[in-house]
């Protein structure tokens, strides 16, 4: 299985390594490809939450829990397959893929105060509606139901603006609960 993300060449840990130098230098093959693109937004936003959660906190986000979301996030930035959009001229053809998708339903997620988007799935049923399933996590003592929704109402509008489908069933798992765990020394 090729570890590398993108056309990059680079693989996740050299990402990461990459991310936390400032983007500095910047590396084109990185900088140029948009899976690699992808991966650095969710980093940005996660790199984000877990330094409210120090601020508001006091303490560490527990150990672990960053590379888990990682991990779900560089399955999912793999491109997968090119969706046709509506056809406006018959020269040209345009398509989105699934990645750039799950991108979109995660950024849309991600803006929800508290939330952070664990995986995203969608498929196609034999309407070719969109059916979403998004896993979520969300900080310790916000309100679970109100973060779902507004998690769905987000993605719903996001998909809507861009899929090549109407959004038919888009279902929020709540698959984890974030908190500041003990302070590191």
């Amino acid at each position: 299985m090729d570890d590398t993300i993108g056309g990059s060449g680079r693989t996740l840990e050299e990402l990461s390594a990459y991310f936390d130098a400032g983007r500095s230098p910047q590396i084109a093959a990185i900088e140029q490809d948009p899976e690699c693109q992808a991966m650095l937004a969710s980093m940005e936003r996660m790199s984000r939450l877990t330094r409210a959660l120090a601020v508001d906190e006091s303490h560490a986000v527990e150990a672990g829990w960053v590379d888990r979301v990682l991990a779900v996030v560089r399955d999912e930035v793999r491109a997968g397959r090119d969706l046709p959009l509506e056809t406006i001229d018959d020269r040209t053809e345009t398509t989105v893929t699934e990645g750039a998708l799950r991108e979109l339903a995660r950024r849309a997620g991600d803006e929800v105060d508290g939330v952070l988007v664990g995986s995203v799935d969608l498929r196609f049923d034999e309407q070719q509606a969109l059916q979403v399933r998004v896993t979520i996590g969300v900080r310790f003592g916000a309100p679970m139901r109100e973060r779902a929704d507004e998690v769905r109402a987000r993605i719903r509008t996001a998909l809507a603006a861009h899929a090549p489908a109407p959004v038919q069933q888009l279902d929020v798992v709540i698959d984890d609960v974030f908190e500041a765990g003990a302070a590191d020394a």
